[in-house]
């Protein structure tokens, strides 16, 4: 009983100051939006990551698969601040080839082009990046040459 009311006590002085457990979601604080997946990209990009060979959501953080020098590497990352939670080493996954776009400039392509948003999940399988992204509520899975940025398949995703 004497915890419950404290509890209160505490909760109502914090109340006009705006510190309420209320405003804070999923350990960020309401309002924060989370970075596209381009962002994302292009912050990783700079800190010297790629080639990638796949994005996905994993308990609301970004995992991905990607490279730091000679070293395939998968790194949790903060959807809403961009920072790497952790990084460890991995199997490595086949890379996109050389002279493939960098994966920022080609998911800003793809967007562009196909009218899709917002990007879900990508993946290098072989031959083509496969995006998973919504066009008018609908998820779409995307085939996209790594070179060219090119759309070589667009088909609903189930």
């Amino acid at each position: 009983m004497k915890l419950l009311l404290l509890s209160s006590l505490v909760a109502t002085m914090l109340v006009p100051l705006g510190l309420t457990t209320t405003n804070v979601v999923n350990g960020q604080f309401a309002g924060s939006t989370r970075l596209s997946v381009i962002e994302i990209v292009q912050n990783l990009e700079k800190d010297g990551y790629g080639p990638f060979t796949e994005l996905s959501r994993d308990d609301g953080n970004w995992e991905v698969e990607t490279h730091k020098g000679n070293e395939s590497v998968e790194l949790m990352v903060d959807p809403y601040s961009g920072k790497v939670l952790s990084e460890h080493h991995d199997d490595p996954d086949t890379p996109p080839p050389a002279g493939a776009m960098p994966l920022s400039k080609l998911l800003k392509t793809v967007r562009k082009n196909s009218n899709t948003q917002p990007i879900h999940e990508v993946s290098f399988e072989r031959r083509y990046w496969e995006i998973e992204a919504f066009r008018n509520g609908q998820k779409r899975e995307l085939h996209v040459d790594p070179i060219t940025a090119k759309i070589i398949a667009d088909r609903i995703d189930d």
